[in-house]
């Protein structure tokens, strides 16, 4: 050892500096100190949460409820308000939960407009058909 750990151990029993030692966790906490919500999205760069988020809530009114003619406002409304949610509980963005949310844009993107149109996703079969053809038929009588 040397002279100054062997007197400091000779004076308080310990080989450590509880002084040095506190003085060093002091610095390293306060390296590591989380940064708050707010300061993480004043610091993001590229689109808000709700701007992300805007279009699947477009398509999910648009699709879900499009006799209650949801407006454009009330629809930036909603995105603002779930993207400030999604914030809360995700400060560091959507990187966590970005790929299953470009996902369900593109499955809303793709079959939407034709779940909106009323297209069945498989044509019935023969069989079906002229079994409803007849039931048809017969309540006509």
């Amino acid at each position: 050892m040397t002279e100054k750990a062997e007197d400091q151990e000779k004076s308080t029993g310990t080989a450590i500096n509880m002084e040095e030692l506190d003085a060093v966790e002091q610095e390293a906490g306060a390296e590591e100190a989380p940064q708050s919500a707010g300061e993480l999205l004043e610091e993001r760069e590229g689109p808000t949460t709700a701007e992300v988020i805007a279009p699947l809530i477009g398509f999910g009114c648009d699709i879900g409820c499009p006799n209650w003619q949801v407006q454009k406002e009330e629809k930036r409304a909603l995105a603002e308000g779930y993207g400030e949610l999604i914030d809360k509980y995700y400060p560091e963005g959507l990187g966590a939960i970005g790929v299953e949310l470009n996902a369900l844009l593109m499955t809303a993107a793709i079959f939407g407009p034709r779940v909106a149109q009323g297209i069945p996703a498989r044509a019935k079969p023969k069989a079906e058909e002229a079994s409803d053809d007849k039931e048809t038929a017969n309540n006509e009588d």
